[in-house]
């Protein structure tokens, strides 16, 4: 199984964005580049990062509710405080901001449920399996060739199996087996950092097109596209040159620092990488037409509903929740989101 590193999952995100960006050209777009674009590329990267971070410590639940809810506080403050967008009624606004921070918070739990009940159940299970193949792999397999043998590995300290000592003490076994509290308080420092890593895609994914809103009206809407997803790539390339310089000077050689980077896994990965990229790119650039034109506090707060999306694969394809009773409170945390959009909606 594949575990690859946040950074090089978002490095198939950056590289599609950057290939795919050049066909809104053939959507009427021009070729026009602003430095903000790479302002914005550094925010998205960097968030994006945390946010796969988040994903592989927290869990999707909870990482995609917690970054949705703050970009959508993020946006809102953006759009309202600091770029003064006009909306029929702040306090209607506000309301439907609310109800958007309801549904996701209600989503975010009800998907969790399921995560919870499984982490429990991995708690429950013994560390050690009792099975004959599963206890050979702790010792000489010499050991395990007769089960007279494996009863003198488990029952005493010295064991004398077909002529080979085995030796081994008894605070060695003790070793073995994990205190379930010190694996519990592991598993909880984890979660935190998880979620300060969606918090982090959070904050910058709120803030990713602030830089198209401050660029000149020439270079805004779909013709952002690319100086977005060049910016990105810059921002990417950056990450990879830090990245090497800092294991070049713990491995002090070059050679070294270039052989600890992570690697792409191109030939397990590099299709999902795509399709993923490809996706994003497809919604990256609704997002900048969405933003453009409702507006960064209604606009990225409605782009947050993706949650909705997410959440029902989680349900209908992946069988992440199958209490019937979560999956009824789920669609009813998704309702009150889906009533925020409406709201929202009937407000700009």
């Amino acid at each position: 199984m594949v575990n690859p590193n946040p950074f090089v999952l978002q490095t198939y995100k950056s590289a599609i964005c950057f290939i795919t960006c050049w066909i809104v050209l053939l959507l009427g777009a021009e070729f026009e580049f602003t430095t903000w674009g790479i302002v914005s590329g550094f925010l998205w990267v960097t968030g994006g990062v945390g946010g796969i971070y988040g994903i592989r410590n927290a869990g999707l639940a909870i990482s995609v509710g917690t970054w949705s809810s703050v970009t959508v506080l993020i946006s809102f403050a953006w759009g309202i405080f600091f770029f003064d967008e006009e909306v029929q009624s702040i306090a209607g606004t506000s309301i439907g901001v609310v109800f958007l921070l309801l549904g996701f918070v209600g989503m975010a739990y009800f998907s969790s449920a399921g995560e919870d009940y499984r982490d429990e159940e991995a708690l429950t299970e013994p560390l050690l399996e009792s099975s004959d193949e599963e206890a050979c792999t702790l010792r000489d397999n010499e050991a395990c060739t007769s089960d007279e043998g494996l009863m003198n590995l488990v029952q005493t300290e010295t064991n004398v199996v077909k002529g080979s000592l085995i030796e081994f003490e008894v605070e060695e076994q003790q070793t073995i087996i994990a205190n379930p509290k010190e694996k519990v308080g592991l598993e909880y420092e984890k979660k935190l950092l998880g979620l300060l890593g969606a918090v982090l895609d959070g904050v910058l994914g709120g803030s990713n097109l602030i830089p198209m809103k401050l660029a000149p009206t020439i270079y805004q809407g779909l013709d952002y596209t690319i100086s977005f997803a060049i910016g990105a790539a810059i921002a990417t390339l950056t990450g990879w040159i830090l990245y090497f310089l800092v294991s070049s000077c713990k491995e002090e050689s070059f050679a070294a620092g270039y052989q600890a980077l992570p690697s792409l896994h191109l030939r397990k990965i590099w299709m999902q990488g795509t399709v993923s990229g490809t996706l994003w790119s497809i919604g990256n650039v609704s997002q900048i037409l969405s933003v453009t034109l409702l507006g960064e506090s209604i606009g990225m707060s409605i782009i947050q509903s993706q949650m909705i999306i997410s959440g029902l694969l989680g349900i209908v394809l992946f069988k992440e929740i199958k209490d019937m009773k979560t999956i009824i409170f789920w669609v009813a945390s998704a309702v009150v989101t889906f009533t925020g959009i409406v709201f929202l909606s009937h407000k700009f």
